[in-house]
């Protein structure tokens, strides 16, 4: 090969999948000779057409004169790269120059290119080589692309997009970046992106680079070349890439006048690479290294400096388990930082997360000094090696982790929880047996404690264990005696005799009040446990026996849709335990619950710690009724036992009754205010609240069915009437009066009144009935209560006069609602006449509020705090005109930005005290006050939007402050849409996290914001924002970041019923397009092939799900029921009412009785016996079809009969009539005889 001409290098592979290259012959060297001509015009070739690409390029990008002087000096410098080359000089500067010139044609040439090139390097005939191993097809999907987020690279041929990744049409905002080895659609704006000429202006792309820890890179300043140019402007790149080593001193000549780097033996020291300085060649100063230091650590994001603090003081502190427990939930964040926005890390990541926290929770462990402590991290540690090891290792270690610490209760929370989601090993007895022994050893605990802080510890333990216990018996079908067991509980409790000192001592009298059969708490005519012991001769006579209800079987012929319609039936009648005088109990002896069967379910509070817990129990009372509590036992965060919502369930009633709305329309509707199950701070106005604002209680009709699962709302009722009225927990009566009002609302005044003659002084019962008034429309007496309760003297006074504005600014009328605010401070003003107001009154006033609310927080009197800052939040929004700021002109609007200017002033007192309940009321205030003002005239959005935003910040979780920001986003299409964005970051907080408590245990996201997420995208289904802002996918999505929460969610039966009626109702409405597409022929044939593939898909999906649920809750007794058909005694919160059951058709019969199956193995509560009812459905079959064939055979005889008379009836009709002809014929012959003779 000759001196002059570049030898090209062949294309580099792995020397493990392929042979080395032989060494080159002499005949190789002759044919190599022979082709460099040629390969030399290619090269030309592909030079002139890739120089005519890049004028084409830049003349797209309007730099046409700067581009052709810069490729015209690359010309220049390519010719001066080949005469060095063939005086082999090969200076440092020029030899990288050259591999950057070739690293650019190999990345600049077509595939196809540099696979002949590859081919002519190897010395074989370009005429005879292929393109074979290049590109091939694959038939079958690579399961790896999933795994790794892209194709393998070493099987992808090198390319690049024409244009730079722009959108042909797109004004240069669209555009396809790469992040990593994905493709991404990409938004740029002004100034962003290629558009500016420098990728260091690309904002999205340097801070994605710094989150990936990529770390910037000095570039040494170049210096001129051989005719002064510099390296920047020799080629159009700078080489990032590390600087090759300097070749062999012998074939080196000496160093050009350009090339400054000093030889190893100069004078001005040892030689140093562009490593070791890449910033100079002068030595740093200690404060230059410092200001280096401090730049690469403001790059670091909080969370790794957070890091870098916590593993020093761990490693100085091994003691600190706090430190520790911060550290480790550190790891989530640093380790979302590397994965891309919105991307869920799955599988192998899950694996790997969870190994690095084990091994922290390991090292940190022995270090652990204080017991709750410790007890966290092993808490923490199974919860992570829940996701690491196999399941018998893990049973074997929480078995030892529970007898190592015997006392933990919230390691015992933490195995129950474990054991209810074993679908494996899961069994009703054994279960309730483990909450029992945990029943019975806390009452015994509690029994001889001394300490008060230890007895209201054990006291919270026993309620929340008995609680667990009482759900659990009820999700599992047996709810009579989850029933029973509260109606003896509450007995104990409430309703004990005065002499009774603990539960040994009275256990043989309580057995014979049980045994009696009297009528218990709960039921009409109940006189109460104390009543019967101290007054026996005056106790009623048992109630009478209940009659069967007569039923007929069930008009079907699937014995699937019969079986199941009849337990459904008798799962409603046994929801309250029987008598035994009542008919039917003989064909199922768990109706009648006996002493023994709940002598060891019940728990005894301490008589002197009763008073103090009383409400705690109260509360879990409505926990197990499905209800929402008053915030004295918190059940939000516990999927197990966390009551249901109702606007979740309403959405998915009304899910296929959707109707395209205009825009006008859309803005109309008014925000979902049936929040029952929802995050908020229970006030009176929610209460009591009429259909124009949110509602904490809803409709009987919403809150229960006749389903399995939900106890009877008269018991409810009577129980809580039975508590307030009997035993005087007048802390329940406002509960007890809104429930009774949502019951019956016409119904609620004999309530109330009975109870304001029970506790007459109590002013917000007052208000409470005024309320009701209001919202019934009798607006005269609720101002007359208003009147009688504002003339009596009470601390809560001012709550009486805010309610009476409210009712003004409801009706419009701002001037009287000013008046009527004013009156509470000059009780001498006539409101009537309505005079105008004098600017020394509005002082007056300001000033009484201010100094009232200041007084009453700083005596620790947080209710009339909280009544005296809505007084002056009213006051600074209706004196818009006096004051002279943010004034409107329209008369049914005030001065909002004055009144919230004022709440939040408030609300920062509050919160650096503490007051978070009342900090949260207060916004609540603030939301209603700021609802008001847009529904009553022109607004802002962006005012509307910003303090929502303010108070979202505060309590993310709030699902009221959700459900306005969605109520004010509804009008507008945005691709990043902000309540998405909102829901999605408070999903992924933890900063609420508390670890050291059963009810906290779980998760600091509360269920109902997980409830809300799914309720936002399900708004499309209902009809309340446009067609298209909420797709199946999306809704799909919400529903499966909710049950993939093993935290939360996935233990949440409610939840996952949601998702079957969901994939149900969307699969019903894929097969109505496969029936109703109206086009032409060609397309409707497709359309229907695609609905069809669609509907098989969610179907299949639906089949998943559902075994999903079960063995996520294998004890929910209503999940099992979800694939067995609806009939009509469905009730409507059953999967499939309304067209079906989806499941019925994903599951086959030997499917269906598998799930039977598994009911009757896991010991769950079933009523009738499928195989006996099997058994009956098939003689009932064989007797209708034995009839049917007696019957065919007598239809049959009697068909032949009636032929056969039919028969001799015209064989006789012809004899006679063939005997009358022969006579006619006889008688004619006759007589012509006699004529003849």
């Amino acid at each position: 090969m000759s001196s002059n001409e570049v030898k090209r290098r062949a294309v580099p592979k792995f020397t493990s999948f392929a042979p080395a290259t032989p060494a080159p012959t002499a005949d190789s060297e002759k044919r190599s000779s022979t082709l460099r001509g040629s390969s030399r015009d290619r090269e030309k070739k592909e030079d002139r057409e890739r120089r005519h690409r890049r004028r084409d390029y830049d003349r797209n990008r309007h730099k046409d004169d700067s581009d052709s002087e810069r490729e015209r000096e690359r010309e220049r410098e390519r010719g001066r790269d080949r005469d060095r080359h063939q005086a082999r000089q090969h200076d440092r500067h020029h030899s990288r120059h050259h591999d950057r010139d070739r690293h650019h044609r190999r990345r600049s040439a077509s595939p196809a290119s540099q696979f002949k090139e590859a081919h002519h390097s190897l010395h074989k005939p370009s005429s005879t080589s292929q393109n074979t191993d290049l590109f091939y097809f694959d038939k079958r999907e690579d399961a790896l692309i999933f795994r790794y987020g892209g194709n393998e690279r070493s099987k992808i041929p090198s390319y690049r997009r024409f244009g730079a990744g722009k959108f042909i049409g797109s004004p240069g905002y669209l555009s396809v970046s790469f992040q990593g080895s994905k493709e991404v659609f990409t938004i740029r704006g002004p100034g962003e992106g290629r558009g500016n000429g420098s990728v260091f202006g690309d904002k999205t792309l340097m801070a994605w680079a710094r989150a990936k820890g990529a770390k910037a890179k000095h570039i040494k300043p170049g210096v001129g070349g051989e005719n002064g140019e510099s390296a920047a402007e020799d080629g159009d790149f700078i080489s990032l890439e590390p600087p090759r080593k300097r070749q062999r001193a012998d074939r080196s000549p000496a160093p050009e006048d350009g090339d400054k780097t000093p030889d190893y033996r100069s004078i001005y020291g040892k030689a140093k690479s562009e490593d070791e300085d890449s910033d100079g060649d002068e030595t740093l100063s200690d404060s230059e290294s410092e200001n280096k230091v401090g730049s690469h650590l403001s790059d670091m994001s909080t969370a790794k400096k957070r890091s870098l603090e916590l593993h020093r003081q761990v490693k100085n502190s091994p003691q600190d388990t706090k430190a520790w427990l911060e550290l480790i939930g550190l790891q989530d964040t640093l380790f979302m930082e590397h994965q891309l926005e919105g991307q869920v890390i799955i599988g192998d990541q899950v694996k790997a997360l969870a190994e690095l926290k084990l091994s922290l929770y390991e090292e940190a462990l022995p270090h652990a000094l204080d017991i709750s402590l410790k007890e966290t991290l092993l808490n923490g540690m199974m919860r992570e090696g829940e996701k690491v090891w196999d399941p018998k290792q893990l049973a074997k270690r929480w078995e030892e982790t529970t007898k190592s610490n015997p006392d933990s209760f919230l390691l015992w929370v933490s195995r129950l929880n474990y054991e209810l989601s074993q679908v494996a090993t899961f069994t009703y007895d054994e279960l309730k047996t483990f909450m029992v022994t945990k029943l019975q050893f806390l009452n015994r605990t509690l029994a001889t404690a001394s300490s008060e802080k230890i007895v209201v510890m054990l006291c919270s333990q026993l309620i929340y264990v008995f609680v667990r216990l009482t759900c659990y018996l009820r999700d599992s079908g047996y709810i009579e005696l989850a029933v029973a067991a509260w109606q003896a509980t509450l007995e104990l409790n409430f309703c004990r005799p005065r002499n009774a000192l603990n539960f040994q001592s009275v256990i043989e009298d309580f057995s014979d009040f049980w045994e009696s059969e009297v009528p218990r708490i709960g039921e009409g005519n109940a006189k109460g446990w104390r009543h019967f012991v101290e007054d026996v001769g005056a106790m009623t006579d048992p109630p009478e026996a209940i009659p069967r209800e007569p039923s007929g079987p069930p008009q079907t012929r699937d014995p699937f849709e019969a079986w199941a319609s009849l337990e459904r039936r008798e799962a409603a009648k046994a929801r309250m335990p029987a008598r035994t005088l009542d008919e039917g109990t003989d064909d199922d002896p768990f109706r009648i619950v006996m002493f023994s069967d709940i002598k060891d379910l019940v728990l005894w509070i301490p008589s002197q710690m009763l008073p103090q817990v009383q409400l705690q129990l109260v509360d879990a009372l409505l926990t197990f009724c499905r209800l929402p509590n008053t915030a004295k036992f918190s059940a939000l965060k516990d999927p197990f036992i966390a009551p249901r919502g109702q606007a979740f369930q309403a959405l998915l009633d009304q899910l296929g009754r959707h109707d395209v709305l205009n825009s006008a329309e859309i803005e109309r509707k008014p925000p979902l205010f049936g929040q029952q199950g929802g995050n908020m701070a229970l006030s009176q106005e929610l209460l009591f609240s009429g259909q124009d604002w949110f509602q904490y209680l809803g409709q009987w009709s919403s809150l229960s069915t006749d389903a399995d699962g939900d106890v009877r709302p008269p018991w409810v009722l009577e129980t809580l009437h039975y508590l307030v009225l009997t035993c005087g927990i007048e802390q329940l009566a406002e509960y007890y009066l809104a429930l009774a009002w949502r019951s019956e609302p016409l119904g609620a005044k004999k309530v109330a009144k009975g109870l304001l003659k029970r506790y007459s002084s109590n002013t917000r019962l007052y208000n409470a009935y005024a309320m009701i008034e209001f919202a019934n429309g009798n607006i005269g007496i609720a101002e007359k209560v208003l009147l009688s309760a504002t003339s009596q003297s009470s601390p809560d006074s001012q709550l009486l006069w805010n309610t009476w504005v409210w009712m003004h600014l409801n009706a419009g009328n701002m001037q009287l609602a000013l008046l009527r605010l004013l009156s509470s401070v000059e009780i001498t003003l006539d409101v009537e006449k309505g005079l105008p107001v004098s600017p020394a009154l509005l002082l007056k006033a300001r000033a009484h509020f201010s100094t009232k609310r200041d007084y009453s927080l700083s005596s620790h009197q947080t209710e009339p705090a909280l009544q005296y800052a809505e007084s002056l939040a009213l006051l600074d929004y209706l004196s818009r005109t006096e004051n002279g700021s943010g004034s409107t002109k329209y008369s049914n609007q005030g001065n909002i930005t004055s009144a919230l200017a004022n709440i939040q002033s408030f609300t920062t007192e509050l919160s650096s005290l503490g007051h978070q309940t009342l900090h949260e009321r207060l916004l609540q205030i603030g939301a209603r006050l700021l609802y008001h003002h847009a529904n009553h005239g022109p607004y802002k959005p962006s005012t509307l939007r910003q303090y929502l935003h303010e108070f979202l910040r505060l309590f993310p979780h709030n699902t009221l402050f959700l459900s306005l920001l969605a109520w004010a986003e509804q009008s507008t299409l945005r691709i990043n849409d902000p309540v998405r964005s909102i829901v999605r970051e408070s999903l992924s907080s933890t900063r609420d996290k508390d670890t050291s408590s059963p009810e906290g245990s779980h998760t600091a996201v509360p269920i109902p914001t997980y409830r809300f997420a799914i309720e936002y995208e399900l708004l499309s289904g209902a009809g309340l924002r446009p067609v298209g802002a909420a797709t199946i996918h999306s809704t799909k999505a919400a529903f499966e970041a909710a049950v993939s929460d093993p935290s939360a969610c996935r233990y949440n039966g409610d939840i996952w019923i949601g998702y079957i009626r969901f994939l149900t109702q969307v699969y019903f409405h894929e097969l109505s397009l496969s029936s109703g597409s109206s086009a032409t022929a060609g397309t409707r044939e497709r359309g229907i092939k695609k609905a069809d593939a669609q509907a098989a898909s969610t179907l299949k999906a639906l089949k998943d799900v559902f075994y999903r649920a079960v063995a996520a809750c294998p004890w929910s007794k209503k999940l099992y029921m979800a694939a067995f058909p609806a009939g009509s005694t469905a009730e409507p919160g059953e999967p499939g009412v309304g067209g079906g059951n989806a499941l019925v058709k994903a599951l086959s019969s030997g499917e269906l009785r598998a799930v039977f199956g598994t009911m009757v193995a896991k010991g769950l509560r079933v009523h009738v016996d499928f195989e006996g009812l099997e058994r009956k459905w098939r003689e009932r079959e064989e007797d209708e079809k034995r009839v049917g064939r007696e019957k065919e055979k007598v239809e049959k005889e009697e068909k032949e009969e009636s032929e056969r008379r039919a028969r001799l009836e015209r064989e006789r009709r012809w004899d006679l009539e063939d005997s009358l002809h022969n006579n006619r014929h006889m008688g004619s012959d006759r007589g012509e005889r006699g004529r003849g003779q």
